[in-house]
């Protein structure tokens, strides 16, 4: 039993660090329904893993409900269509192992606790992103308007935030080393399929007669940029940021300006590529559903929606 356990373990855990769905081979992983969950049925079923065409996988899918829309066949509402629609674009989310009746739950809770350093690591920072650009924004723009005590206020609190965020990396580290090393692998690592992607994406972008389509593949090439931009600018931002307050008061007032500037510089294009990001994570989609969802009030004058074709 404890050897089952172990290598119910380790298969979980390179199923669920690849970028594929897993919620079929998890339903195989699982003890699957006994005879006493099925009446008026003499055959042996203990252990019946199958598919139950139940879809709740597939509405779960926030990559199907992106790609495709809603599933009614029910024929393709099964985790062998699900792995047609998503493919190589898995998020990782394991929405559809949460869902999915005939895994067990054990293995739930441990899809759902898989990436949870990763979560409150992408929280933190996140988190502190969002307060470094507000708190050296407001300084830097409204230091002279506020009072001492508030201008004081941003000011510390900005410091404080800096150097929370270096230990970041480090608490990533120390808690999930694994997970750390695979981000770390896959963003160094180039190869044809990232120079296929960024011309299958300059095709969709610019040729209008091409089947192309761009991939939301995970670590494609500008996720990759995007980490690369965060690993070399937050050391200039620190650097410039730790010079300013050290060698601040031996230094003359242009040459504080000029680090000062030098330091501005590199954090604007920062918070634009994080307003980027946030805007192609979350708001793109929110936006997309709300113009659907005011599309379909409009011609159906109901917000519920429904399939043009009958049942």
């Amino acid at each position: 039993m404890g050897n089952d356990l172990k290598l119910h373990t380790i298969h979980s855990h390179h199923i669920l660090d690849e970028a594929w769905s897993p919620v079929a081979r998890f339903r195989l992983l699982s003890h699957g329904v006994n005879e006493n969950a099925r009446l008026l049925d003499s055959s042996q079923v203990a252990g019946d893993c199958a598919c139950l065409a139940c879809g709740n996988c597939v509405d779960a899918c926030p990559v199907v409900k992106l790609n495709v829309g809603m599933i009614f066949d029910q024929n393709q509402r099964t985790s062998m269509a699900l792995e047609n629609y998503v493919q190589e674009e898995c998020r990782r989310c394991y929405r559809c192992v949460k869902s999915c009746p005939q895994v067990n739950k054990e293995l739930k809770e441990y899809a759902a606790g898989f990436r949870r350093v990763e979560k409150i690591v992408h929280l933190s920072a996140a988190f502190t992103v969002v307060s470094l650009a507000a708190t050296g924004v407001s300084h830097a723009h409204y230091a002279d308007v506020l009072g001492s005590v508030d201008a004081n206020i941003l000011k510390y609190a900005h410091r404080m935030i800096g150097v929370f965020s270096i230990f970041i990396p480090i608490l990533y580290y120390k808690l999930d080393i694994a997970h750390f090393r695979r981000s770390i692998k896959k963003v160094f690592s180039w190869g044809s399929g990232d120079w296929q992607w960024i011309k299958d994406t300059w095709s969709h972008i610019f040729k209008q007669k091409t089947d192309k389509k761009i991939q939301k593949n995970e670590f494609n090439p500008v996720q990759k940029f995007w980490y690369l931009f965060i690993m070399s600018f937050f050391p200039v931002l620190y650097l410039s940021g730790l010079s300013a307050i050290v060698l601040g008061s031996t230094m003359d007032s242009t040459s504080l300006v000029s680090l000062k500037a030098f330091h501005m510089m590199f954090a604007l294009p920062f918070d634009i590529m994080l307003f980027i990001h946030v805007y192609i994570k979350y708001l793109r989609e929110w936006l997309k559903d709300s113009f659907n969802l005011f599309k379909n009030y409009k011609e159906r004058k109901s917000f519920v929606y429904t399939r043009n074709q009958p049942y």
